[in-house]
């Protein structure tokens, strides 16, 4: 009777941290948590691309990455064993199977997409460029050179990405590649990663600057596009280039750039801002470039960011000038002439809704175009950023299957 009347008097273990250790263990528990749970919404959600959105886009970008924050919520909770620390122990768990989810979640998604694939993952390529960031680079004026002057008399500049092989042999196949950035923002060259590799491949690259505004017209940007296409043709001798394997690549906004160029060359309503030639490019390689522009400006997931974009770089909004909206939109330009295409849209991406990548696929293949379109699960806009990425993997891998075969 006395022992179970002890036993019914013996206290209830206290959530209350006791002793300052405690309770500053608590503090950083709830710090944590705090600093977990909004990325981990915002990955699930693709809530715009401002803050908080930035959150959520960082964390799909390099989801593994998460795995540092699991551990050492694994080594807090441990620490905070003895020390009555309840409240933080319970929250540095919850850390530990949050941020695990957040990160194996989309790793196990992605290697379920390259199994399907047939395309090999390899972790040690996502360890090895874990801090290698493939954004954001300047100019590199020891490449530069000038494609042309505008007829404002802006000097128009790319920059050549050389293989370094010698001027002898067979002659080489080329690729344009166009910078993203909304069509208000961005730089030639910020993007090395892919210039380097495609010269590992055997492709001399010239990655294109164009105007943006706000001093150019809707027509400058796709014009700087084609003549630095017809500047590359007329000096392919110079480089060992192969005229008739001129390829181009871009990504967002360059990728809705480069499509464009590929599927209006010789349109009249879009010409080159020099006198070049039209040129027919070999293939076309999208990274999540929007397709049908009206369509954008009212789906986007981001309307903040993206509307003010196209607005700025159009003019105005769909409804004002509906027809420049449809002259930009590549989807409108193809016909059984449109050269083959490879697109990669991530299926979280919360600027170009994956919608825009499904209707050119449906485009192509009802033009009889040769395709093809990569989807990729939790993955976000700009996932080639991260160069190790398991997105970025299966978009090497999938381009230099297409480039061989096209």
């Amino acid at each position: 009777m006395t022992t179970q009347y002890q036993s019914m008097q013996s206290p209830v273990k206290s959530w209350k941290p006791r002793g300052i250790w405690a309770w500053l263990l608590t503090l950083v528990a709830v710090l944590l948590a705090l600093c977990m749970v909004a990325p981990a919404y915002c990955m699930a959600v693709p809530v715009q691309f401002v803050v908080p959105g930035f959150l959520g886009l960082d964390a799909l970008l390099f989801p593994l990455h998460l795995l540092v924050v699991t551990v050492l919520a694994l080594l807090l909770w441990w620490v905070a064993k003895p020390s009555r620390a309840r409240l933080a122990r319970t929250l540095f768990g919850f850390v530990a199977i949050l941020t695990a989810i957040m990160a194996l979640t989309p790793a196990f998604a992605m290697w379920q997409r390259a199994r399907q694939l047939g395309v090999p993952l390899s972790l040690g390529n996502y360890l090895e460029n874990a801090a290698r960031m493939n954004d954001g680079r300047p100019p590199q004026l020891n490449r530069s050179v000038s494609y042309g002057t505008a007829k404002d008399g802006a000097n128009l500049q790319l920059d050549v990405w050389s293989t370094g092989l010698p001027n002898s042999g067979p002659l080489r196949p080329a690729v344009v590649f166009v910078h993203g950035g909304g069509w208000i923002v961005g730089n030639r060259s910020e993007r090395p990663g892919w210039n380097r590799w495609l010269n590992q491949l055997g492709y001399e690259v010239f990655d294109v600057e164009y105007r943006m505004p706000p001093s150019v017209r809707w027509q400058d940007e796709i014009g700087d596009v084609k003549a630095a296409v017809g500047w590359v043709a007329a000096h392919a001798a110079d480089y060992h280039v192969e005229p008739a394997r001129i390829s181009i690549m871009g990504e967002s906004a360059g990728g809705n750039l480069a499509l464009l160029a590929a599927y209006s060359m010789g349109d009249p309503e879009l010409p080159a801002s020099t006198g070049v030639a039209p040129v027919a490019i070999r293939s076309v390689i999208d990274l999540y470039g929007p397709t049908e522009m009206a369509k954008l400006y009212d789906t986007t997931s981001s309307p903040g960011f993206v509307q003010n974009s196209e607005s700025t770089y159009i003019g105005g909004i769909p409804e004002e000038f509906p027809d420049r909206y449809h002259a930009l939109s590549p989807l409108y330009h193809i016909n059984a002439q449109t050269p083959p295409t490879i697109t990669f849209q991530g299926t979280m991406d919360r600027l170009v809704p994956m919608e825009q990548a499904t209707m050119l696929d449906e485009a192509l293949t009802k033009a009889g175009v040769a395709h093809e379109l990569y989807l990729l699960p939790a993955n976000d806009h700009g996932f080639d950023i991260n160069w190790g990425g398991l997105g970025t993997q299966i978009a090497r891998t999938k381009i230099q299957d297409f480039l061989q075969s096209h």
